[in-house]
């Protein structure tokens, strides 16, 4: 267990709760994986907000209650826009029906772990904030399924869950979260990372992998 050091007390002394800045400071984390992900790896997010989202809510729900939840959210969402897209109304009226559909699946969801167990018997213990955040995830995945295809929404969907598996990895380890709350200069260096990584003008992980794979095929 680390000793809380002498700015973290002073921070917490003067009103701001050890819980407010251990999210802070996985917001800032979770921030620079996304920004390192998409610009150094070269994977496709729903921009960074999504994933911190997801992230942050997973470290609450647990990732096995978090991923239930968030399948569920997924499969609704892309069923009942499927259906609705077939209706004349406006845009924002067809995300609320999705929405309130979407409402009457998760208490359904809800009574069927309650009544079978699903290895989800603790389901209702997930903080009603977090379960919240994950089902706005409907709306990242509609906006972008009514733009381009669902081969396209899918991949960007798999990139962003795994994004904010590997944040939410990070976050939960106590070792990090402690030595990031007792070593609260980390985070200027954090946005030194992501200043480096906004002026990075190489190949990704991703391309130099896809490069290295058609350069094979050419010489075959």
């Amino acid at each position: 267990m680390f000793e809380t050091s002498d700015l973290t007390a002073w921070i917490i002394d003067h009103g701001v709760s050890q819980m407010i800045l251990e999210i802070l400071i996985a917001l800032c984390i979770v921030a620079t994986i996304v920004s390192i992900a998409r610009y150094i790896v070269g994977g496709k997010t729903y921009g960074i907000y999504a994933p911190i989202l997801l992230s942050i809510a997973y470290s609450y729900t647990g990732l096995k209650y978090g991923l239930a939840v968030t399948l569920v959210v997924i499969l609704t969402s892309l069923l009942s826009y499927s259906v609705l897209r077939k209706v004349r109304m406006h845009y924002i009226t067809r995300i609320a029906t999705n929405y309130t559909i979407l409402s009457i699946v998760l208490v359904l969801f809800f009574i069927l772990v309650d009544e079978f167990g699903l290895g989800l018997e603790n389901m209702s213990n997930i903080p009603p904030l977090a379960f919240i955040s994950i089902a706005a995830l409907s709306d990242f995945f509609i906006k972008q399924y009514v733009k381009k295809s669902l081969q396209s929404s899918t991949m960007t969907l798999l990139s962003t869950i795994l994004v904010a598996i590997f944040g939410w990895y990070v976050i939960t380890r106590e070792v990090v979260s402690d030595y990031f709350l007792n070593n609260l200069w980390l985070i200027p260096i954090l946005a030194i990372i992501n200043i480096l990584v906004g002026m990075f003008k190489g190949l990704r992980v991703k391309d130099y992998f896809r490069f290295r794979f058609t350069s094979r095929e050419d010489d075959k």
